[in-house]
């Protein structure tokens, strides 16, 4: 497909990035654009390589778990998005291909309206199916590599690759796609992804349930999430990964709680006081903040437990 109007007629110049994060953090970026489906990808990478949009490339969906840089960044934001949610998610009994700019709790609530089980648990994550795919997403217990049966991806050729789920190299918060800038963790012994490839939707399957046991999981998952975690404040979500290590039972947010540091600072950026593994900005905070209090809060659990905290959050640098 040649480039057309469509993605061109939408590129906007010197956007700042914290327009598109949760947490309201981030500097300028050289270009933004919001594209939905393979067609507008494909012209996304095609105006890349004739270098009538600047680069390199950075693909987000909600902002929901990334750190963007207070000094920007150069190239071009793809904003991966929904038009239409009828036909982004299509069902063949317990079975659903969804969209990569699909977001986690419709589909959550579309999956119960069905019928479908497995799916309860996304009801209380703010991101999007390609956010879920790269990052393995998961909340109480569960995660979307126990949904997912295939990943499709588009590489910057525009060639479309459709990849089966134990190829994506899952474990705990990380996949081929989803190495943390900040701790540098990488996943081994997987062949690697083209390079500079993007996720364009998944293959997802649940099990037959009754609606009303499906609704009635969804809403205890919301319930859960209202009443333990800071969901009317802008926040990245957890910001560590639970260690594999320490006392059984403990959660980083348990860690840093029996740390003492609920409520810490620095700058505008706190240590939020309902949930510990959740940093809140309480206004004006930046990434600089964010990443002292970071440092800080992991040099603490270190010295109380002997516990090295990774980032679940990702961190762009500039």
């Amino acid at each position: 497909m040649g480039a057309g109007l469509g993605c061109r007629s939408r590129i906007r110049p010197r956007e700042r990035l914290s327009r598109f994060s949760s947490i309201r953090i981030g500097g300028p970026v050289s270009a933004v654009i919001s594209v939905s489906g393979p067609a507008e990808m494909e012209e996304v990478f095609s105006l890349r390589s004739r270098e009538e949009i600047p680069g390199p490339l950075h693909f987000v969906g909600r902002g929901s778990n990334i750190l963007f840089p207070d000094r920007g960044l150069e190239g071009t934001l793809v904003r991966l998005e929904t038009a239409d949610l009828s036909s982004s998610c299509r069902w063949r009994e317990e079975e659903v291909y969804v969209e990569a700019g699909y977001p986690l709790p419709a589909l959550a609530r579309e999956a119960a309206r069905r019928g479908i089980g497995g799916f309860e648990f996304l009801s209380g994550i703010p991101g999007t199916v390609g956010g879920a795919t790269v990052m393995n997403a998961g909340a109480g217990g569960r995660e979307w590599a126990s949904l997912c049966r295939s990943v499709t991806i588009m590489t910057p050729a525009g060639s479309v690759e459709t990849l089966p789920a134990e190829r994506m190299g899952y474990g705990y918060r990380t996949s081929l796609f989803g190495g943390n800038r900040h701790s540098g963790s990488e996943v081994t012994g997987f062949e690697p992804l083209p390079e500079g490839s993007v996720v364009l939707g998944a293959l997802l399957s649940g099990f037959s349930a009754r609606p009303d046991e499906c609704q009635s999981g969804l809403a205890r998952h919301l319930e859960y999430r209202k009443r333990t975690q800071p969901i009317d404040e802008p926040s990245l979500g957890s910001v560590f990964r639970n260690p594999s290590k320490g006392p059984p039972g403990y959660t980083a947010g348990r860690l840093i709680e029996e740390t003492g540091l609920k409520g810490e600072f620095r700058g505008g950026i706190m240590v939020s006081r309902r949930h510990a593994n959740f940093f809140v900005n309480t206004g004006g905070g930046c990434e600089r903040d964010f990443r002292e209090l970071l440092d800080y809060v992991s040099g603490r659990v270190r010295e109380r437990w002997g516990i090295v905290l990774e980032p679940e959050v990702r961190v762009w640098n500039a």
